[in-house]
């Protein structure tokens, strides 16, 4: 990250308050020059979307990770009115623009963020052996980056680099809920990921966190990156992960021409972060509880 970059993600970020729990925004960028993925033009080439962004609250002193999906069809609207999906303010102003539209809409101050685009993904899938996940059906996608077809079985599978892109981004396999099916196998390859490094033995944790770190943008010092980890040594399985998403459900917005949009539901996210705020677990608030009434128009 050059230094006009960090200082526009610096002047979003807010500080941490030692020894309490704070908010880091993960983003999964589909930067990739040329690609040439999408028939979309403007999601060609040089263009990139943050398809993946989870908002984490990080609480060390209890030994708790939190993990909520943001969907990328997620409405912001822009200073000049227009509205657009969320993933697109990657692509217009980099990580910090990413940072306060996600800050605004959970309504959390965010201290740090990291970044991994595809090929780093895979690099640090590999430098850790693989990682083992559950496959819930048979992917079969296109690699982004060599454009090989890759196809990856169900079942509890342990995933090489290549093998936990294509987990990441497939969608199109899943007959409903697609993106929702997407950012659910997304956190469950961050969790395998976790359990990899946290699984080391403590002496072997820095040296890892420091190899993997060179796969990732953060604004995070190394040694900062080190001692976090170093919090949550001891193994996956003596710390409390949760998992969940904000509200998916949504339809064709023509005001934002034709887009298909989640629905506005700030009620649905207040909901859902009160509960993450308080440490608490977000799979038991159905923050969709609102779209039937955001569908029809009625008042809640």
């Amino acid at each position: 990250m050059d230094s006009e970059q960090a200082a526009s993600v610096d002047a979003v970020l807010a500080p941490a308050e030692s020894g309490k729990p704070f908010y880091m925004l993960l983003l999964g960028s589909d930067s990739r020059e040329g690609s040439g993925t999408s028939k979309n033009p403007a999601m060609q080439g040089d263009n990139q979307r943050s398809d993946v962004m989870i908002l984490a609250r990080v609480d060390s002193s209890d030994r708790k990770l939190t993990m909520v999906s943001i969907p990328r069809d997620t409405p912001y609207t822009l200073d000049d009115g227009s509205v657009v999906k969320i993933n697109e303010l990657y692509n217009i102003g980099g990580a910090s623009s990413s940072i306060q539209a996600v800050s605004e809409l959970t309504g959390v101050p965010i201290s740090h963020y990291a970044e991994v685009h595809f090929s780093e993904l895979q690099a640090l899938v590999d430098k850790l052996g693989g990682v083992t996940v559950e496959v819930d059906t048979e992917l079969s996608y296109k690699d982004a980056l060599t454009g090989e077809r890759v196809t990856v079985e169900s079942g509890i599978q342990t995933l090489n680099g290549q093998e936990a892109q294509i987990f990441a981004r497939a969608r199109h396999e899943y007959q409903t809920d697609q993106d929702a099916h997407r950012q659910s196998n997304v956190r469950a390859l961050a969790m395998a990921i976790l359990k990899k490094v946290l699984d080391k033995p403590l002496y072997e944790l820095p040296d890892t966190v420091l190899d993997l770190a060179t796969c990732v943008g953060t604004d995070m010092k190394t040694a900062d990156i080190v001692a976090l980890a170093l919090g949550f040594a001891g193994g996956a399985s003596d710390m409390t992960v949760y998992s969940g998403t904000g509200p998916t459900e949504g339809a064709i917005n023509e005001a934002a021409g034709g887009l298909w949009l989640c629905y506005e539901n700030p009620e649905g996210w207040a909901r859902l972060m009160e509960v993450v705020d308080a440490g608490e677990d977000p799979s038991s608030v159905d923050a969709d509880a609102t779209a039937a009434a955001l569908e029809t128009g009625e008042e809640m």
